[in-house]
């Protein structure tokens, strides 16, 4: 009886140590943790702070005698003057590009390209640079060759139905007669005043045709201004 009761007792013990090893090999593996931890937590603020002035021009946009102008404020403020006119202009292109689509209308990049060739050339035999003046209007070529396919689609799809009598263009001459200078080639004159009616002509169908689109579409504004 003694010899099992004193194997029981040792078994115990035995047990006891090993439950004690694992909690003081807990405690360790616990406080190691937390020296990570505290040295990484500096570490961690460093590279935040680090990024957030690197970054600062995305947070900040200007500072007046120390005092900071957030990104925020004016995205606020944008909206407020602008963003009804930008958002309306951004449904409206939306339309278009998916009427383009239903209509099987393609715009290709050499007739985007053509286009911006001809507007750098009328732009230059003035003295003026195309990419100077979009610049001014915080424009890249690539943005204005979207607004030209936009234009051009819509272009496409009004315009297919249009044309200018002759009867149209020589009433037109005879309205601003007195602005034409009497040495212009009659030719140029009558190939410019059919142009411009025609252009006329498309810009008041189109105006019909995108409040069309607009009244048959599910927009639904989720900003309010």
């Amino acid at each position: 009886m003694k010899t099992k009761e004193t194997t029981s007792k040792k078994k115990e013990t035995l047990a006891s140590r090993k439950a004690g090893s694992r909690k003081k090999t807990e405690l360790v593996t616990i406080l190691s943790k937390i020296k990570q931890r505290n040295y990484l937590l500096p570490l961690v603020i460093i590279i935040l702070a680090g990024t957030l002035y690197y970054f600062k021009n995305q947070f900040i946009v200007a500072t007046v005698n120390g005092k900071p102008i957030f990104r925020l404020t004016l995205i606020r403020e944008l909206e407020k003057k602008a963003g009804r006119e930008v958002l309306d202009s951004l449904i409206t292109e939306i339309l278009i590009l998916q009427e383009a689509k239903k209509e099987n209308v393609v715009i290709s990049e050499d007739e985007i390209k053509e286009e911006i060739r001809q507007i750098e050339e009328s732009f230059s035999s003035r003295g003026q640079d195309l990419d100077q003046l979009l610049e001014v209007q915080g424009m890249t070529r690539d943005e204005l060759g979207e607004q030209i396919r936009v234009q051009k689609i819509v272009e496409e799809i009004v315009g297919k139905d249009i044309s200018v009598t002759d009867e149209e263009i020589d009433e037109y001459i005879e309205e601003n007669k007195d602005f034409i200078p009497q040495e212009s080639d009659i030719g140029e004159v009558r190939a410019s005043v059919k142009g411009q009616l025609e252009q006329q002509k498309v810009n008041e169908k189109a105006q019909l045709w995108i409040q069309s689109l607009q009244d048959k579409a599910k927009i639904n504004n989720l900003l309010k201004f």
